[in-house]
């Protein structure tokens, strides 16, 4: 295996699967689009591609319907990975410094790494409502 930047580790994935599968892949990826519009819109647009490329092969619409779900997950798990994976390491990044002064709760992600799961905090940024 080669070098890695190490920035999702297994936990980003497995927060980020709960995540898909407590809200669904389709809210996330509509909370995404808010957040990443091109990168929602190619994703959509290939995921309609894929679509219709496995109609043309015949293939039963049932089954389209399953694989596109499946894609569709996969592809938001690994989006949502690399969001939270991200948003964990500004916040230990910003610990102990002027900015985690200014904002509190910066520094809370870095107490515990499942404080984010506690505050049912998804792939978008902090919200400034919580206690």
């Amino acid at each position: 295996m080669g070098l890695s930047d190490k920035l999702v580790d297994s936990r980003d994935v497995l927060r980020a699967v709960m995540e898909v599968r407590r809200l669904g892949s389709g809210r996330v990826l509509r909370e995404l689009e808010t957040l990443e519009v091109d990168l929602a819109e190619f994703l959509m647009e290939e995921l309609g591609n894929v679509h219709r490329q496995l109609l043309d092969l015949r293939v039963k619409p049932k089954v389209v319907r399953r694989l596109i779900r499946r894609v569709e997950s996969l592809a938001v798990v690994l989006v949502t990975a690399l969001r939270l994976a991200q948003l964990r390491l500004w916040r230990q990044d910003a610990a102990n410094t002027p900015l985690a002064e200014i904002d509190p709760t910066l520094s809370e992600g870095t107490k515990s790494s499942d404080a984010d799961d506690d505050q049912g905090q998804g792939c978008g940024p902090p919200s400034n409502d919580e206690p």
